[in-house]
């Protein structure tokens, strides 16, 4: 019975030391799971746009341009919102103004960043046409992330 007691013991703890740090599970699993995720709707825009291999050539490093502007900001934004959180019951009503003020920048200029402010470049390379289906492409990709996720939820 000790034996199968210390046997149980070891077991246990080489199983915990084996998933590593919690953490670094979680972070490495996002990081998964957004490379996947960018991965497949890189395929889906294809799919959907039919590019060319000139055309992608083209496309893809505007396309990437304005996504990268996209997070940058998001996560300026994410920031303001963290930093706000820590401040708000010490805040003034000036301060609170200041704040909002700031997010409203944020909102527009990531409103300018949907590709609207390089789509003239974006429509030389794939058509104004093609440019619309990307717009329907991406929200239909939104929709069906969503869809999933949901069912997935539904399914635990």
């Amino acid at each position: 019975m000790k034996n199968l007691i210390i046997v149980l013991v070891l077991l246990f703890s080489f199983m915990v030391k084996a998933q590593g740090p919690e953490g670094d599970r979680d972070r490495h699993s996002n990081k998964e799971m957004h490379d996947k995720i960018k991965t497949l709707a890189i395929a889906h825009i294809n799919k959907e746009l039919d590019l060319t291999s000139e055309e992608a050539q083209k496309f893809w490093p505007l396309y990437n341009e304005v996504k990268d502007e996209r997070d940058r900001l998001e996560k300026e934004k994410k920031k303001l919102i963290n930093k706000l959180e820590g401040e708000f019951d010490t805040m003034t009503e000036k301060q609170a103004v200041a704040y909002v003020n700031q997010m409203v920048t944020y909102d527009q200029k990531i409103s300018a960043t949907n590709l609207d402010y390089k789509h003239d470049e974006i429509i030389n390379v794939i058509g104004a046409k093609r440019f619309l289906k990307l717009k329907k492409a991406e929200l239909d990709f939104r929709r069906k992330m969503i869809r999933e996720y949901k069912e997935r939820r539904r399914n635990k």
